[in-house]
């Protein structure tokens, strides 16, 4: 027998943990047999062989806070704190799936993979070509006055040279893109890859912190095995032609999430990947259904939800509204609606003033939403966006907390079936309902609180700890859930698109193994203890 292990038997009855005992010293895990998890007289979970319980008291090295009995004869294993904390650290740690060499987890500047072609503004585009093809790069940087930079890349000589019948002799000043988008040395692979997709581009000017030029990375040098289709589907979303065009592109998203899933690419990561595809899209139709003027200056589309916070799913409903100055014609507005719906889109747009969405809220759900959890992604606004302001909206904050706590999560398991805590059982777990949206209502109050009304929920977590709205153990807490959450969340997801079912956030718990009713026990619990915490 491993050394700091032992096996322990209880007959049925058995009281294992009590729910004021003291600190809890071991970690179970249980062979045969079954337990009953108990709070005030009520079963809140019921967990058999392969199951563990006791590690969230161990950890924190407080008492147990329910009941452990057994439900019938039991065998358990008992594993000592000094033994079980090691393994249960190493099985949190996702190097050990993704590997410690993966590109999206090194620098940015180790990752440069070609000499840098640097030249003046006056080279010719025929010299800026000979060089970067010379030096096996796909791109020049322009040294521009004021240690300001420009770039020139094999896509500019596509599209503005060659199709548009520039001569080679012009100066690579009339064709270059400047600014360059720029990245510091120590920013890692994988985010400035997210960058370049959100910004529909393929190259970045890694500078130093003091705005030296390190080199210049591509697209490609950061894909490791990450399959290139989400690159070239952001470019096949700008290039559509039309509407029926554009649809047919929003329609191959689903399969480009499944192969990024194959690849082994974070649920996280995933999401921000769908939700800047769909913004792409979006921001194509509205360029594809152009208003006439002049309400056209002042408006404004603006995503919400989940979309905004770059947490998309493939079962998540992407939608958006607009802010303007003058209402635009309800003809637009069904135009837009129908196009955008044809790409995926829920429904026709409400447009509203900036201040017609504050007064609506918060009665109105969405344009609560529009006051903490938007990204605006097309238009020039005249007037300013509509922001919930701090301590100023008082009724509105309450209204957040609120809605906080007005979702509860389960509390286990039952054989088959879901424990609520007012005892009910179902055969379906809602996920997303059960606890993505509470930790995302706490994340929205917290944030906002704070005065952070951007960004993702891991983003308004932090930045609620930080402001010391929340504890950051509290924040750690629910950014661990929440991260656990999208994991399973999209891996539901994934299964159910590649034998062509449409998603949803249903999971099954009878075909649910040990480990992953006991990282959602652990999710139950954290969540309803930051409720209890949080909001007090």
């Amino acid at each position: 027998m491993v050394s700091g292990t032992e096996v322990e038997f209880h007959l049925a009855g058995a009281v294992i943990l009590s729910e004021d005992g003291g600190p809890v010293t071991f970690l179970r895990v249980i062979h045969s047999g079954a337990v009953d998890v108990v709070h005030d007289g009520q079963l809140l979970d019921l967990i058999g062989p392969g199951d563990t319980f006791g590690h969230a008291a161990m950890l924190s090295g407080l008492p147990p806070g329910f009941e452990a009995r057994a439900a019938e004869d039991t065998l358990c294993y008992r594993i000592a704190a000094a033994v079980a904390r090691p393994l249960l650290d190493r099985a949190r740690n996702r190097e050990l799936a993704v590997g410690v060499h993966d590109p999206g987890k090194q620098p940015v500047a180790r990752l440069i993979r070609s000499a840098t072609v640097r030249c003046p503004p006056e080279t010719s585009i025929a010299e800026a070509a000979r060089r970067i093809t010379e030096a096996g790069a796909s791109a020049a940087i322009i040294d521009l006055p004021g240690d300001d930079f420009g770039i020139l890349t094999d896509r500019d000589l596509r599209k503005r040279v060659v199709a548009a019948d520039v001569p080679a002799s012009a100066p690579v000043g009339t064709v270059m893109t400047a600014p360059v988008f720029t990245v510091t040395s120590g920013c890692l692979g994988a985010e400035v890859l997210f960058e370049l997709l959100e910004r529909g581009i393929d190259h970045a000017a890694v500078v130093t912190e003091r705005g030296q030029l390190v080199g210049v990375v591509d697209a490609i040098d950061l894909f490791a095995v990450q399959p290139r289709s989400w690159f070239g589907t952001r470019w096949a979303i700008d290039r559509a032609p039309d509407v029926d065009a554009l649809a047919s592109v929003a329609a191959r998203l689903p399969s480009i999430m499944v192969d990024l899933h194959r690849s082994s690419l974070r649920a996280l990561e995933i999401s921000r990947v769908l939700s800047a595809l769909v913004d792409a899209v979006a921001q194509r139709v509205l360029e594809l259904v152009p208003g006439p003027a002049p309400w056209g200056d002042g408006l404004v589309w603006v995503a919400v939800g989940s979309q905004a916070r770059r947490e998309l799913t493939p079962a998540s409903s992407a939608g958006g509204a607009l802010v303007c100055t003058d209402p635009p014609p309800s003809s637009w507005t069904d135009e837009l609606g129908a196009a955008l719906e044809r790409c995926g889109f829920d429904g026709v747009p409400i447009a509203r003033s900036a201040g017609q969405w504050r007064q609506a809220a918060p009665a109105d759900e969405l344009a609560l939403t529009m006051l903490v959890d938007h990204r605006a992604l097309w238009g020039t606004p005249r007037d300013p966006l509509p922001v919930l302001d701090g301590a100023a909206d008082g009724p509105l904050l309450e209204a957040l907390a609120q809605r906080a706590l007005a979702h509860t999560s389960p509390t286990g398991f039952d054989a088959a079936s879901v424990l609520s805590l007012e005892g009910r059982r179902g055969d379906r777990l809602d996920i997303r309902a059960a606890a993505v949206r509470p930790i995302v209502e706490l994340a929205r109050w917290a944030g906002a609180a704070a005065g952070h009304t951007e960004g993702s929920t891991l983003d308004r977590l932090r930045a609620a700890a930080a402001a010391g709205v929340i504890e950051d153990a509290d924040a750690r807490t629910l950014a661990d859930a929440f991260e656990t959450l999208y994991e399973l969340r999209i891996a539901h997801h994934m299964e159910q698109l590649a034998v062509g079912d449409a998603a949803d956030d249903l999971l099954d718990p009878a075909v649910m193994s040990p480990l992953t009713r006991g990282h959602l026990r652990d999710v139950f619990r954290a969540v309803a203890a930051a409720q209890r915490t949080v909001l007090r």
